[in-house]
Formats: structure tokens, sequence, C-alpha cells
């Protein structure tokens, strides 16, 4: 994916050693509800969140329910930007807080073996990313 959003700026001299991933949770909770690709970039479905659970309404990481140890967490539009510019977009989208930068896994077993990539999760002021990733909050590709 990576590659392919290079490519598709070459024109604006992108260099791929200087593309990182950008994502964005969409209102899509399931893959059918998805009728047109986006325009740059995947969407991505079928991620379960370890840890927490996702708040439609709020558009942010919350609590989990008692006993309920995986949720999925709805369609994330995933493309890439170069450094620089996605400073500048994060601080939009995430504000003074941030995001957490959420590992995803292959499989429970977290280990950098089995370690994808990251994907930014919006959270707030009180439930910080510092809470999140000391709750071991993560993103599975498999729950078994």
């Amino acid at each position: 994916m990576k590659q392919e959003v290079t490519r598709r700026h070459k024109k604006e001299n992108w260099a791929l050693d200087d593309v990182v991933y950008q994502c964005e949770v969409k209102e899509f909770l399931t893959e059918n509800a998805v009728k047109v690709p986006p325009d740059e970039g995947i969407y991505l479905h079928g991620l379960y969140l370890d840890g927490c659970a996702w708040s439609k309404p709020e558009n942010q990481l919350v609590e989990s329910e008692p006993k309920k140890l995986f949720t999925l967490l709805p369609v994330i539009h995933v493309t890439g930007n170069i450094k620089g510019d996605a400073a500048k977009v994060r601080r939009q989208m995430f504000g003074a807080t941030g995001p957490y930068e959420c590992p995803v896994y292959k499989y429970p077993t977290r280990t950098d073996r089995f370690y994808v990539f990251s994907v930014t999760l919006q959270c707030n002021e009180v439930k910080n990313p510092a809470h999140w990733g000391l709750r071991g909050t993560a993103l599975l590709c498999n729950t078994d």
C-alpha cells in the first residue's frame, strides 16, 4: 500500500522511506457497508480490539464491556503520507492529546514476529494514549 501511494505521488518526489501510515476509523461497521473504494489507500476490516472498545458516537476508544475480551473495530481507511505532512495532519485530527499508536498483531501472542504495523486511534484527555498503553490495548487480526 505504501508503494502504491508513493507511485501515485511520483510527480511530488515522494520517497518510499519518507512515507508513513495514516489511519482513520470510518463510519462503516462492516465491509458490506462500503460501496466505493477510497481515492487513495485501502479500507481495512476484520481487526479486533483487545483491552478496550470503540465508541461510534464518540469516535474514540472507550473501556470494554465486562467479560468481553475482543471487540470488532469498524472499517479503517489506511493510506500514506510523507513524514512532514503527516505531523500536521496528526495535530489537526487528534489535537493536543494525540492519538494512541495501537499496535496490530496477527495473533494474540504479542511478539515482534507477529507485529504488523500501528494504527492511530482517537482517545481523550482523561483516558489518554498512556492510559491505553498501560492497559495493553492492541488490535488483533485473529483472536484464536
